[in-house]
């Protein structure tokens, strides 16, 4: 048998965010995925690369490819992932209610009024927040604002929880107790209770989590796909 992986990168983030952790994993068959808000393009997955393909996705990333709207040319569709591998995910981002994990919708909101107006900003503070600044784009690097725009809204109303409960394949959820984005009670609310889940907590690393401690997030994911190797 052999194993493939797929990489979705989270909101506000292109290919560069998976450059240390593919490095650590460059044994494997790999294929980087796009949501082009740089105008980067995706690459189309052969599927004779390996028997089974496990998607690895940050943040909303991995929840975006659960959705079915994975970017690759040639994907396999949600049910014919032989695993998954969550970087700081999430089944549902916003709190459903006061009081109950999950970000406050009026910090997406806040988000969605600049950005058509000041995209290279709202970019930077988020990505400094995530400890990952030095990914964000030059003050002249061109946008597509649109597609930020419909991704950021999404998080409003995404809750993949129902259709997560049924997954047919296990799952490695990753995530970092200093995480000011993906907070641990929503990581614990997500993930804790699932039972074809393995939930590993990392003291450090915040949301930036696979881009940070590369070699120790590789490790658990080759020892999660060992299964099919």
């Amino acid at each position: 048998m052999s194993v493939g992986l797929v990489f979705c990168h989270g909101w506000g983030l292109s290919h560069r965010f998976w450059q240390p952790l593919r490095a650590a994993l460059s044994d494997l068959p790999q294929v980087v995925t796009e949501a082009g808000y740089f105008g980067d393009a995706a690459q189309p997955i052969d599927r004779s690369q390996a028997e089974h393909w496990v998607l690895i996705g940050h943040s909303r990333g991995w929840a975006h490819a659960w959705q079915g709207r994975i970017t690759a040319p040639n994907a396999p569709p949600a049910p014919a992932w032989s695993g998954t591998v969550s970087l700081c995910g999430f089944t549902h981002f916003c709190a459903r209610q006061a009081g109950e994990p999950g970000q406050a919708p009026r910090m997406v909101e806040r988000m969605l009024k600049v950005l058509d107006t000041a995209p290279h900003a709202v970019l930077s503070d988020f990505l400094q927040r995530c400890g990952l600044g030095h990914l964000a784009p030059e003050a002249d690097q061109a946008l597509n604002v649109a597609a930020l725009r419909a991704d950021l809204a999404s998080l409003l109303t995404l809750d993949i929880t129902e259709a997560f409960s049924t997954l047919p394949c296990p799952t490695l959820a990753l995530a970092a107790r200093d995480d000011v984005i993906v907070s641990p009670a929503l990581s614990e609310q997500c993930f804790a209770n699932s039972p074809h889940t393995q939930l590993v907590w990392h003291d450090h690393g915040g949301h930036a989590l696979g881009h940070v401690h590369a070699d120790a997030c590789a490790q658990y994911i080759l020892t999660f796909v060992q299964a099919w190797r």
